[in-house]
């Protein structure tokens, strides 16, 4: 589905509604200055798990996906969880000497190992907290984030 002229392309549903669930659409849609049909689409967009990109690595991509069956407490110990401090001091060792211009070869490959198992939490943390967010929770602001 996408836009074709500024027209949305994609499937047509019909289907009946109570009539207090309408007459919110409606409000938010006047509101928005948007259609009914658009709100009803940005609503269920936010509702669904979140896509997976595809040109992750298929191991991640594969991982990703299979969070989606996940419990919320799981989810949450996933959203939650922080690298290893052990292997964060050592990303900065090695950060550290690599601004140097000290980082040995070994080092370049530990660093670009560690970073990548840095980057990976993060999609892990950041895919755990879209899921839990469609499946209705509060997510914690980016300032509670950042005391953690």
């Amino acid at each position: 589905m996408g836009k074709v002229n500024g027209i949305m392309s994609g499937y047509t549903i019909t289907m009946t509604l109570p009539n207090n669930l309408y007459e919110r659409l409606q409000n938010r849609a006047r509101a928005m200055k948007i259609s009914v049909g658009e709100v009803v689409t940005e609503t269920l967009i936010r509702s669904l798990p979140p896509l997976v990109e595809s040109d992750l690595p298929l191991g991640l991509q594969s991982e990703l996906r299979a969070m989606e069956h996940l419990s919320d407490e799981a989810l949450w110990q996933i959203a939650e969880g922080t690298l290893n401090p052990e292997k964060a001091a050592f990303i900065e060792v090695l950060l550290e000497r690599n601004r140097e211009g000290t980082l040995t070869q070994e080092g370049h490959t530990w660093l670009t190992q560690l970073q990548g198992e840095s980057q990976a939490l993060t999609l892990r943390k950041a895919h755990a907290y879209a899921l839990l967010q469609s499946r209705g929770y509060q997510l914690p602001s980016l300032e509670e984030l950042q005391t953690e």
